[in-house]
């Protein structure tokens, strides 16, 4: 198959789609269309105490750019305090999550790398009702586009 040549783009804010994920504000700056797959890039806004549990991606590496606010950082079996300015790499294979550690909005552009799946996992996502998230529905959608939450082990 052959494919045509990426011809570029500008985004000017608030010109990208914009849904909610999880009680995330997500705005998709480049679509997995634009860049024919190779990543997709979105703005996230995240609450005050807000954040995803741990998980871990199969084929993606996702990198941040933290705009505004604090995020509290797991990565592999490390924490971190990121504020505004600081950028995160979380590579596939290696378990992460993220929390707003204050209490503002906190502001971030993520990088996914391929971006093949990862708009199809955030539409599907984002069609679940709201109201109290559904863990196990969750849980299937995340091992449904090779992501795995990491539960804590009880005893």
């Amino acid at each position: 198959m052959q494919t045509q040549p990426l011809s570029g783009g500008i985004v000017h804010q608030s010109q990208g789609k914009n849904f909610y994920l999880l009680g995330h504000s997500i705005t998709t700056i480049f679509s997995q269309q634009t860049t024919q797959g190779a990543y997709y890039v979105f703005e996230v806004v995240t609450p005050p105490g807000l954040g995803l549990p741990p998980h871990m991606h199969e084929r993606e590496d996702e990198f941040i750019y933290l705009v505004e606010g604090k995020l509290e950082i797991l990565l592999g079996e490390k924490t971190f305090l990121a504020q505004a300015g600081a950028s995160i790499f979380f590579p596939k294979g290696v378990a992460h999550a993220f929390q707003n550690a204050s209490s503002k909005a906190a502001k971030a552009i993520f990088t996914v790398v391929p971006g093949a799946n990862f708009e199809a996992f955030f539409t599907k996502l984002a069609a679940l009702p709201p109201g109290t998230p559904d863990l196990p529905q969750i849980i299937a959608i995340f091992a449904e586009y090779g992501m795995q939450v990491l539960l804590p082990e009880t005893a």
